[in-house]
């Protein structure tokens, strides 16, 4: 399977990326891609009548992805710009989008004990609006991220390795059925 691994950060102790680094691993046999969502312009519907190359390129690996994991920060309260400016670009057209029917799951991080719980919350709702189908799992939080990373240094407690695995084993398992059921339908 193909997956499209998208990060709320990109600055240089990004922990979002040391998660997504953390996370390859479970899905060692499938194709991986992390696309630079921080080259994106910011969504214009002047722009999207003629959409720049990089845009295009994005889309095209959204459409190619078989399911995407966001792994994101929380910034007050909910999703940092640069991922919400990605989705916006891919949920176009709405109704008909890349994002339709795309398996999707989230890993939040915080330095709070809250672990990015309204990030996920408003993942769920504006993946919801793309018709997205959203991994229906126990949320994977990760909170106190500054004592487990520093941003450059991998994950290494193993409580949160074991429940990143999990996470992750079961999100395949969810985006194998959900493409097994699109093979099946007419």
């Amino acid at each position: 399977m193909n997956f499209l691994l998208l990060s709320g950060s990109f600055h240089s102790r990004s922990r979002s990326l040391v998660i997504v680094d953390t996370i390859r691993p479970f899905l060692s046999g499938h194709d991986v891609l992390v696309p630079q969502l921080d080259r994106l312009p910011f969504y214009c519907e002047d722009l999207n009548q003629n959409k720049p190359p990089v845009v295009q390129d994005f889309l095209a690996q959204v459409t190619a992805a078989d399911a995407i994991i966001c792994c994101t920060p929380e910034y007050n309260h909910s999703i940092p710009a640069v991922l919400k400016n990605a989705i916006d670009w891919a949920s176009r057209p709405a109704f008909a989008s890349p994002l339709k029917g795309k398996p999707v799951s989230f890993v939040t991080q915080a330095v709070s004990a809250v672990g990015g719980a309204r990030a996920q919350a408003h993942l769920k709702l504006v993946l919801d609006s793309t018709l997205s189908e959203i991994h229906p799992c126990h949320e994977m939080m990760i909170t106190g991220i500054d004592t487990l990373t520093d941003g450059k240094s991998p994950i290494t407690e193993r409580k949160v390795l074991e429940r990143l695995e999990r996470h992750i084993l079961d999100f395949i398992r969810f985006a194998q059925r959900r493409a097994a059921v699109s093979q099946q339908a007419p």
